[in-house]
């Protein structure tokens, strides 16, 4: 397992190189201006870009996604990490602030979640190396960035059932605080299709400890999704998916208190709000 591990780390590594992303698309709206932690920034900045000079711009201290559309507009793209306390964000051109955005204070629910299975909770030791390197790919995984033409959003739901947690609660698991939510997650009857909800290429399909089984999917352009706690996988690495293609099962495998999907989205290494790339809320395959 650890020589598999260490090769799928490698393998997302060499996928990750990317230099300025820069793509044309005929719809720049997604994902949805949401300027607050865990939500994106989509800014049309197009008076001060050309170009020659589009290598040249930051957001705070980062290259954001440039998005041009069919009508040579020009939006800027960059994640806002859920755990960001700025109360302002400065776009940077050739070391000038050319617009200061202010961010949103938003407020996260708290959830409180009891598991019965101690081992979920507080792993033993043996477990911790395994968790550790999970962990490493899983950061891998979101770090990758190819420039593609899959990206056509929006995207549309993975699957149909109910909310029942939504991205950034603040999590209490058996009363002690843990990491923030950083997924939706839809609960569903076991078996339940779940669907890839934009075009792109898998990743992986592992099991992983606290998520279950657990599909990745790279959309291109440093956006990725993935999909854990599945019943069983569909698809395996290197398989190209379409929009709305069979990759899986909602089930209740790993750190669960039942069956549901936990999807999640993240662009350029930062995860964020799924909904932000939806154009409705309830847009699955089977409501359609």
């Amino acid at each position: 397992m650890g020589i598999r591990n260490n090769i799928l780390i490698a393998f997302l590594f060499l996928c990750s190189c990317s230099s300025m992303n820069i793509v044309n698309n005929s719809n720049c709206l997604y994902p949805q201006h949401s300027p607050y932690p865990g939500g994106v920034l989509n800014i049309q900045l197009n008076e001060f870009l050309h170009d020659e000079n589009l290598e040249d711009i930051k957001i705070g201290q980062k290259s954001p996604f440039i998005c041009r559309s069919e009508f040579k507009v020009i939006n800027l793209i960059s994640p806002i990490p859920l755990t960001s306390k700025e109360t302002k964000i400065e776009i940077v051109l050739n070391n000038k602030t050319i617009k200061t955005i202010p961010l949103i204070d938003k407020e996260y629910r708290e959830s409180r979640i009891t598991i019965i299975d101690s081992n979920m909770v507080n792993p033993s030791k043996e477990i911790l190396p395994r968790i550790r390197m999970e962990a490493s790919i899983i950061q891998a995984a979101k770090n990758i960035n190819r420039i593609t033409n899959y990206s056509l959003l929006p995207m549309i739901m993975p699957t149909s059932g109910i909310e029942s947690s939504e991205f950034g609660v603040r999590r209490f698991i058996n009363g002690n605080p843990r990491n923030r939510h950083t997924g939706l997650d839809i609960a569903a009857p076991e078996g339940t299709n779940v669907y890839a909800p934009l075009d792109g290429l898998v990743l992986f399909s592992e099991e992983f400890f606290y998520r279950g089984n657990i599909i990745y999917i790279d959309h291109g352009n440093g956006l990725i999704s993935s999909f854990s706690h599945l019943q069983e996988s569909l698809v395996k690495k290197n398989k190209k998916v379409k929009t709305g293609d069979l990759i899986g099962k909602v089930g209740k495998t790993g750190r669960v208190t039942g069956p549901h999907l936990h999807w999640e989205v993240s662009i350029l290494g930062t995860t964020v709000d799924p909904k932000l790339f939806l154009k409705t809320i309830n847009n699955s395959l089977d409501n359609l």
